[in-house]
């Protein structure tokens, strides 16, 4: 007999938050989990939730607190839609070093975020999940 499968399904809620922080986001989570439902919701949108719904800040989940550096770009080149190897080429880094930072082989260094963040016009904090929180 077929097993029947929900899609797993995630709601972000968000207030005064950057766009570009919750499109990041979005982007890890669709890199992390290939079927799911990503439902972002402003705080001006409350009645879309269903009132038995728990709201979870992203900022103090286990799973923002377990990202790491090269998660945060790895999401950040999904979002410019670019390849490992794209961004090599754009960066002067090798397809094998940007692969490295991204799986955590090798640290990101601030050199390394800077030439990264320009290549992509992005800040170099968005490579870094404790100055996140903090903007």
């Amino acid at each position: 007999m077929p097993e029947v499968v929900k899609t797993p399904h995630i709601n972000l809620s968000y207030e005064h938050c950057d766009s570009a922080v919750i499109g990041e986001l979005v982007d890890i989570l669709h890199s992390k989990f290939k079927r799911v439902i990503i439902t972002v919701i402003n705080s001006c949108q409350e009645e879309a939730l269903d009132n038995d719904e728990e709201r979870v800040n992203v900022f103090e989940t286990d799973w923002w607190k377990s990202l790491r550096p090269g998660d945060l770009l790895a999401g950040c080149r999904l979002k410019h839609q670019l390849t490992q190897k794209q961004l090599a080429e754009m960066t002067g880094m090798s397809y094998a070093t940007i692969s490295a930072y991204e799986t955590g082989k090798r640290p990101l260094s601030q050199r390394a975020a800077i030439k990264l963040a320009n290549a992509m016009n992005e800040k170099p904090e968005r490579f870094f999940r404790h100055i996140a929180e903090e903007k």
